[in-house]
């Protein structure tokens, strides 16, 4: 695993575009509105996600960044990307978290609540993702595993986690992250990634019965 982890790192809009492919760049329609145009939800991965909430858009600290607040409830979303792995083989991006949930079980079916993830979903192009031939790679702020750490996710095999911070250290801090994931790709799933179809982020507090709020800006797909 290649992890970059960044005291600071160049936002979108100091790269020219061809070099970089923003996944939080909002429109003025999706600014007023104050939610995201066009992205996916999804139901849950073990198990249905009870209360299902929105990620709102916000303005903040000079930037604008996705909020979810979680209370016993949670939110998988997924903006459509279609773009070469290769081409584009890092994902960078900043998120801040409230706390941490220490009864979530991580590695156990149904027991997973996650404070932050940022997601590649990959897949062949003109397959619908109900064909099964997806994978994924998550990145996930954990609670009680180690930095580095990787593991199947426990209900959907064609998931890898893949762990670049956890616990309390990092809690109520802007986070900055810088990953290959098209070389991560490649050592969980042993061969080349198909396109890129999905980026996505997920917090979550359902199934602990927690409680957790979660920031996310400057998401990028990068050449460099």
């Amino acid at each position: 695993m290649t992890i970059f982890f960044l005291c600071s790192c160049t936002s979108a809009s100091e790269m020219t575009p061809q070099d970089s492919f923003p996944i939080t760049t909002f429109t003025e329609e999706e600014l007023a509105k104050g939610e995201p145009i066009g992205w996916k939800t999804h139901k849950g991965i073990c198990r249905k996600i009870r209360n299902k909430t929105t990620p709102r858009l916000i303005q903040s600290e000079g930037k604008n960044m996705l909020y979810i607040n979680a209370n016993d409830s949670g939110s998988i979303t997924f903006k459509p990307v279609h773009l070469s792995p290769k081409e584009y083989p890092f994902l960078s991006w900043k998120w801040k978290v409230s706390n941490i949930l220490p009864d979530s079980r991580e590695k156990e079916v149904g027991g997973d609540d996650y404070p932050a993830v940022v997601c590649i979903v990959y897949n062949k192009p003109f397959f619908p993702l109900l064909f099964g031939r997806y994978k994924i790679l998550v990145y996930v702020y954990g609670n009680n595993l180690s930095v580095g750490e990787r593991f199947k996710n426990p209900c959907e095999d064609r998931a890898r986690m893949i762990t670049v911070q956890s616990g309390e250290k990092g809690v109520g801090k802007w986070l900055s992250y810088k990953m290959n994931h098209y070389e991560d790709y490649i050592q969980e799933f042993g061969h080349e990634p198909p396109g890129i179809v999905y980026v996505g982020l997920q917090t979550n507090a359902d199934r602990t019965h927690g409680k957790v709020e979660a920031w996310y800006s400057d998401i990028t797909l990068n050449r460099f």
